[in-house]
């Protein structure tokens, strides 16, 4: 087999059979190129730090599968996967399975067996296994050395925190925003008024998941998580202990 019918053969596997032959056998998560698991392995579970650099707008990547994704996605707008039902268009074909089975279908077919949440997509299952019951953290940044589960938890923190950035301002107030979940969120429940979140026991709404989180603990279970260390006073809320 010569290089030009490898490469047709891996695309046909990784493009239109969205087929992944290497798994890593530390978080089982899977990769449909060799090099990709060997990244992977070195920036996740090594601690190697791998610098890609974008020329265009010079921001980061570990792996140089991300740079170029990035790159023609980001840069150059391929975005060749059109979805039939919201016209919404994405860079890859798995991106759409997923994107038409969570939100379009509403399944959720992965369960976490310590929690019984349930997620669209394994690789979310996986990391919530990881990250919220044993704990890990995987990903250091290298300016303040904290630790972070989540990568996108880490990037978040570096862009508020060290580089002060908020790239995300709100059209109706001008708030400004480090993540565009945070700006959609905010849009959502203060000026549209959205409360999507109805606590179970007293039907009382909210506009975002932890606020009814910290209402159900404070109000139904009573918690006090927050004690003070010189008179051993316990708490609901960590702004009533400071």
């Amino acid at each position: 087999m010569d290089k030009s019918e490898k490469s047709l053969l891996i695309h046909q596997k990784t493009v239109h059979q969205n087929q992944k032959d290497y798994a890593c056998d530390k978080c089982e998560k899977k990769f449909s190129r060799k090099r990709n698991l060997l990244d992977h392995h070195k920036t996740v579970h090594e601690g190697c730090v791998i610098d890609y650099t974008c020329d265009n707008c010079e921001k980061k990547f570990t792996q140089k599968s991300s740079l170029l994704y990035h790159q023609r996605i980001g840069h150059e707008g391929q975005r060749n996967f059109p979805c039939n039902k919201c016209e919404k268009k994405f860079g890859k074909k798995s991106i759409l399975l997923s994107h038409t089975r969570t939100v379009h279908e509403g399944r959720k077919d992965f369960a976490c067996h310590n929690c019984e949440i349930k997620f669209g997509i394994k690789s979310d299952l996986l990391k919530h296994q990881r990250v919220v019951h044993e704990g890990r953290k995987d990903h250091l940044c290298g300016k303040c050395e904290k630790k972070f589960g989540r990568k996108a938890d880490l990037l978040v923190h570096q862009k508020a925190i060290h580089e002060r950035r908020k790239d995300f301002t709100c059209d109706n107030c001008e708030q400004k925003f480090t993540q565009k979940k945070s700006l959609f969120s905010h849009q959502r429940t203060v000026h549209d008024g959205w409360k999507g979140y109805a606590c179970d026991k007293c039907k009382k709404k909210f506009g975002e998941r932890s606020a009814l989180t910290k209402h159900q603990k404070v109000v139904h279970e009573g918690r006090k998580d927050f004690a003070c260390e010189n008179c051993e006073k316990k708490f609901t809320q960590k702004v009533h202990l400071l």
